[in-house]
């Protein structure tokens, strides 16, 4: 069966539609990963995405479960140039049959070559995947999202007590904390203070996850006066909702940082680390300083701000994020967050 892929800008390609006949509109974005497709797609963040892969036999990848960022398929649609008539030989879970269980689209024998090289020139962008081949122009309008939930406890014991503020944390993170022997509290993006105080945390974690960091605006006062008090780090969304909440200022990327080997460099030192990640806005330089805030890492190759830490309050904040492996970026992020923890309370962060 044909489907198509309709962008905002009026541009329509067609390819060979895979699984219930459905509709979707989402962000147009791409991913050039050879490998650690299944984190990608499971990566709350990318919650709604239509996802082009650039790779031509993303088909093929086998997937383990225990890698995955979440419990399931977060992306909304499924771009891919392979032909899916072909034998696709797998020992782990297969792609097709995975996206078939959770009713998600996919489109097979596409142009991915001249999809990407669309949103390169024009941005990323609103656009519809769609099983009826003669779909209409779309609006540019996409739905927001907002990671939530009410209050988890999902390490019952520990050393210390971390409280993560949730807008779409990824299991990763729940790994390092736990490898490293803490008790784990998840709450909702809009708990109240009081709330957060009542559970009496060492330290704050605002998680990664999808939408505008505009969502929560109503929220920047309390998000602001958690992390004046208690040793906090942010980690991509959060790294952007905290500099939010101290009076930075974000913009949209054309194309976002969306890959496993992002180099950043740390400024001072000038060591480079490769990093995980996933995002399309960024913190502008403008006012960090006059809002006490300095830069602590810096994309290698757009000089965008990757990483932040407060002159005067426990706050470290990174675009990029933990990984399930062995990572130099791991040991720095969370042994400087763990040495703050460790002191007292309103500790100043070196970094």
């Amino acid at each position: 069966m044909k489907g198509s892929l309709i962008l905002a800008n009026g541009e329509k390609f067609t390819g060979q539609w895979q699984g219930k006949p459905k509709d979707h509109i989402g962000e147009l974005i791409y991913f050039t990963g050879m490998a650690r497709f299944q984190e990608f797609i499971t990566d709350p963040a990318n919650k709604g995405k239509i996802v082009i892969a650039t790779f031509p036999g993303v088909l093929n990848s086998d997937l383990d479960q225990s890698m995955f960022e979440s419990d399931k398929i977060q992306i909304g649609g499924l771009i891919t140039q392979q032909d899916a008539s072909m034998p696709i030989d797998v020992k782990g879970i297969n792609v097709l049959d995975i996206f078939y269980k959770q009713n998600m689209p996919v489109l097979t024998d596409m142009d991915t070559r001249a999809l990407v090289k669309r949103v390169k020139k024009e941005g990323e962008m609103p656009a519809i995947i769609s099983s009826e081949y003669t779909a209409n122009r779309i609006s540019a309008h996409t739905e927001d999202f907002q990671g939530d939930s009410g209050t988890e406890y999902i390490i019952q014991n520990g050393d210390k007590h971390i409280v993560i503020i949730n807008f779409g944390y990824k299991k990763s993170l729940i790994q390092v904390l736990s490898q490293s022997g803490n008790k784990v509290t998840v709450v909702s993006s809009n708990i109240d203070i009081s709330s957060v105080n009542a559970l009496k945390p060492d330290g704050i974690i605002f998680s990664g996850g999808p939408g505008h960091p505009l969502q929560w605006q109503k929220c920047f006062p309390e998000y602001k006066k958690l992390a004046m008090k208690y040793p906090t780090i942010g980690l991509g969304l959060g790294h952007q909702i905290l500099a939010l909440a101290f009076g930075a200022n974000i913009e949209k990327m054309p194309t976002g940082h969306r890959n496993f080997k992002e180099p950043v460099i740390q400024p001072g030192s000038n060591k480079v680390f490769m990093s995980s990640q996933n995002h399309g806005f960024t913190v502008t330089e403008k006012n960090l300083k006059q809002n006490g805030l300095r830069v602590s890492f810096k994309n290698v190759h757009d000089g965008t701000v990757e990483g932040l830490v407060h002159e005067q309050y426990p706050v470290a904040t990174y675009q990029f994020h933990p990984e399930q492996m062995n990572n130099p970026l791991n040991e720095l992020i969370f042994n400087n967050f763990f040495r703050t923890v460790n002191e007292s309370k309103g500790a100043r962060v070196y970094a």
